[in-house]
């Protein structure tokens, strides 16, 4: 760092920092430099109290959060999880690197609450309802909100499934090999698709029950 002349309050600028710094941009040495203008130290007048180190320069992008903008800008992610599991096509305006406005929170808890108000759950899982599921004959499956529904492996089966793929609700009409009788089945959030990636059975007031039991076997009507 060079400064420009011994008439000028103004420094050359270090590489990266672009453009000329005024002295008050400069430590305690800087302050010193007036009281010593005019000394000349060495053969160029350089060095000694004339010359002090520029401060670093602030930080470049997103400015740092205090620990309550912390707390609410996780407040604002959760409930923003929350809200797309009733509407997971929601759009949310943040700035880079998320919002942490307490008026932006306020904002998006009040639509948590229409979206509460407004859906249907099944009681047995305190899933919000995303549609019904009829087959003609007055049996009514529930779709999850975010799930789909599918055919089973017999093609007369049908499933109805979480967002990840697992198991809600299955109708056998013609039963299956371990009761062939026609019923149906509840579970619990499992793992994944498939047999092995569906949750617990349950029975039709919502408690875990053996998969082999009765009460994992709805009846239905034929």
């Amino acid at each position: 760092m060079r400064r420009i002349s011994n008439f000028d309050d103004f420094y050359e600028a270090p590489i990266g920092l672009g453009g000329a710094l005024e002295l008050r941009d400069f430590g305690e040495e800087a302050n010193s430099w007036a009281s010593n203008r005019g000394q000349r130290v060495g053969a160029e007048g350089r060095g000694g109290a004339e010359y002090a180190q520029a401060r670093p320069p602030t930080r470049r992008g997103l400015p740092a959060r205090s620990p309550a903008q912390e707390v609410i800008a996780d407040q604002i992610v959760r409930v923003e999880q929350a809200i797309r599991r009733f509407n997971p096509n929601e759009a949310f305006l943040n700035p880079p690197g998320g919002s942490h406005s307490p008026q932006t929170l306020q904002s998006l808890q009040r639509r948590l609450e229409e979206l509460q108000r407004a859906s249907v759950y099944d009681r047995n899982t305190g899933w919000p309802v995303q549609r019904f599921i009829g087959d003609g004959l007055g049996n009514n499956m529930i779709e999850p909100l975010g799930g789909s529904t599918v055919p089973g492996n017999n093609p007369v089966d049908t499933h109805t499934r979480y967002p990840n793929g697992s198991n809600y609700q299955r109708l056998n009409p013609e039963g299956h090999r371990d009761d062939p009788t026609s019923h149906g089945h509840g579970h619990l959030e499992g793992v994944g698709t498939g047999r092995k990636g569906q949750g617990p059975s349950i029975g039709t007031d919502g408690n875990i029950v053996p998969w082999n039991s009765p009460g994992a076997h709805w009846p239905v009507r034929k």
